[in-house]
């Protein structure tokens, strides 16, 4: 999968909220403007979130969206699989095998992904912030 539209605005949405002062929510269509996307778009985006519970929501006067937990114990890559699933460098990487009897990049493939996936398991939100 390619980092999509939705990975690059649900990552920066969240770094927006790792910079906000912990009890200061900031509603979705807020979020939307900001990002200059849709408040649709954003919500869906922050229902995602939220089901992963990397964002805890709050109706209300005083409501909003939080970060589920602290940012340095959020990973780009739980971001990532909240929103578009687990993000891989190719097709057959993603389904474990190559569809071809005989793949001359499958080990470079392999390689790549071993990169990505400790990059992506190493990478906080608390980084961005």
């Amino acid at each position: 999968m390619l980092i999509t539209k939705r990975n690059e605005y649900a990552l920066q949405a969240m770094i927006i909220l790792a910079r906000r002062e912990k009890d200061r929510p900031l509603a979705a269509s807020a979020l939307a403007k900001h990002l200059k996307t849709t408040p649709a778009f954003m919500s869906k985006i922050a229902q995602q979130l939220a089901k992963s519970g990397l964002l805890t929501t709050r109706r209300g006067k005083d409501g909003g969206l939080f970060l589920g937990r602290p940012a340095n114990k959020i990973l780009v890559k739980d971001i990532f699989a909240a929103v578009d699933g687990t993000l891989s460098v190719s097709a057959c990487m993603s389904q474990g095998r190559c569809k071809h009897h005989v793949c001359p990049i499958y080990p470079a493939l392999t390689e790549l992904q071993r990169d990505l996936d400790s990059k992506l398991n190493s990478a906080k939100l608390s980084t961005f912030v």
